[in-house]
């Protein structure tokens, strides 16, 4: 028997059990999120992949492998490369604004590691703490050192804030 794309073997039944839906969510997140990279380069060209049309605004060079960490597990995708060409003749890296450049983790992720801080684990046990959801993704105590460093920089300008003009009873 062979193996077809879904990971199973061929002719068999697709298994299902407890873990089914956010197994095959899994599964699938890495297309996900090349789609929206895909939308959004697109969006900035102004045409698709060998689209011929007379407003192009760059064109496109290869891809890159990155590695994003989500609340659903680590995605290994190809992010796509291209140079934008302004009016002036300049030209300039496109820059995703739905990944942006050194991001590894989601915004959400980010939020469960700061929780668990705030619930008081040290730095070095979160991962431990977090491992069911970061499904082997990378944490290292120095990347939560960092996050609760800016964690510290919104709480400075938060209470240093002015109150001048609001309603304070």
């Amino acid at each position: 028997m062979s193996n077809d794309s879904r990971g199973g073997v061929a002719g068999e039944a697709p298994r299902v059990g407890a873990d089914t839906i956010e197994l095959r969510m899994r599964e699938r997140i890495r297309d996900t999120i090349e789609e929206i990279v895909e939308e959004e380069l697109v969006a900035a060209l102004g045409a698709g992949p060998s689209s011929r049309v007379s407003e192009r605004r760059g064109y496109r060079h290869g891809t890159r492998e990155r590695t994003l960490t989500t609340t659903l597990g680590t995605a290994t995708f190809g992010m796509p490369r291209a140079r934008l060409e302004a009016a002036d003749g300049s030209r300039r890296e496109w820059r995703s604004e739905t990944i942006r450049r050194y991001e590894r983790r989601t915004a959400r992720l980010d939020e469960a590691i700061l929780g668990v801080y705030l619930c008081g684990a040290n730095t070095r046990r979160i991962r431990g703490a977090l491992a069911p959801l970061l499904r082997g993704g990378p944490l290292s105590k120095d990347a939560v050192s960092r996050l609760v460093g800016r964690l510290a920089q919104d709480f400075a300008a938060w209470s240093e804030r002015d109150l001048a003009g609001e309603s304070i009873r």
